[in-house]
């Protein structure tokens, strides 16, 4: 018997199919090399899509942290400095509640006076949380926009009374093992502006395992209890070379600020400032090195 004659239209249909999975990239038929579902793709194929969608590249904000010690009548400190920062640019209620709390802050877009910019051109860089004990101490920090990192102002305090003065009244409480942090957050604006949210907080007690809601998803996170000043919360929008400039007020007290700026040494203590400032737009992870990059916690 003979071979059947072959439809005339089965090459044409052949064609067809051939060129739909050519345009599909044989989607169907892949088979994940890596074992793991969803790892077919080549590092050639992944960095030729970032040059496609350059948006999908996560970018980090480097931002400057500097803790300048100084005496509580430093002339620099509250004579130059204070008078070049402009309170005002946060608010007047919330400088305000901020003066309330042992805590003055503002915005400086020009530069430092010459003697602090003397003290910050001596700075040494720091790799471990916090200030120390050097006259001016200096950190760069490499944030994911919108995720919260924290900046240790004062660790290892054995004992802390605060009072914390509210718009209904003063409340007050004993904290035991205390972490003073300032918990931070940034966002790059598209002008080159650099969007801050800061907002001081207070760790304490023994270690303990919390759930925390994230992103409509739970979490187990360990860690001390944890004090946050919401009607503290700075947020600000920096212009270029602009800084954040936040220090201790008044006479020493129980306050957040003196928890957070002042040393606790009876009537010499000392004060710090802190200054942020972002150094740029945004930088690809990737290529970053040099600084140490702060974990982002939130």
């Amino acid at each position: 018997m003979g071979a059947l004659p072959q439809p005339p239209c089965a090459p044409i249909l052949l064609l067809a199919a051939a060129g739909c999975l050519f345009a599909t990239g044989c989607r169907g038929l892949l088979v994940p090399t890596g074992g793991i579902l969803g790892q077919s793709a080549e590092p050639a194929a992944i960095d030729s899509q970032r040059e496609r969608n350059p948006a999908a590249t996560v970018k980090t904000l480097p931002v400057e942290l500097l803790f300048i010690r100084h005496d509580p009548h430093d002339p620099v400190v509250q004579d130059e400095l204070w008078t070049l920062v402009d309170e005002q640019a946060l608010g007047r209620d919330l400088s305000a509640r901020l003066a309330a709390n042992g805590l003055r802050a503002g915005v400086l877009s020009g530069s430092l006076p010459a003697a602090l910019a003397e003290r910050v051109a001596a700075a040494r860089p720091v790799v471990a949380d916090g200030a120390d004990d050097a006259a001016t101490a200096r950190r760069v920090l490499r944030l994911l926009p919108g995720k919260r990192a924290e900046i240790v102002a004062a660790a290892g305090i054995p004992e802390l009374v605060l009072l914390e003065h509210a718009a209904d009244g003063v409340r007050g409480g004993t904290y035991r093992d205390c972490t003073a942090v300032v918990a931070v957050r940034a966002w790059p604006d598209a002008d080159g502006r650099a969007r801050i949210e800061l907002v001081p907080e207070l760790k304490h007690g023994p270690m303990q395992r919390t759930w925390i809601g994230e992103e409509g998803m739970f979490r187990l996170e360990t860690g001390q209890a944890r004090r946050r000043f919401e009607p503290l919360a700075i947020e600000t929008l920096l212009p270029h070379r602009g800084m954040l400039v936040i220090g201790a007020a008044g006479e020493p007290a129980a306050t957040v600020g003196d928890a957070l700026l002042r040393d606790r040494a009876g009537e010499a203590a000392g004060m710090q400032l802190l200054v942020i400032r972002p150094l740029g737009t945004g930088v690809d992870p990737v290529f970053d090195v040099g600084d140490e990059e702060l974990s982002a916690t939130e």
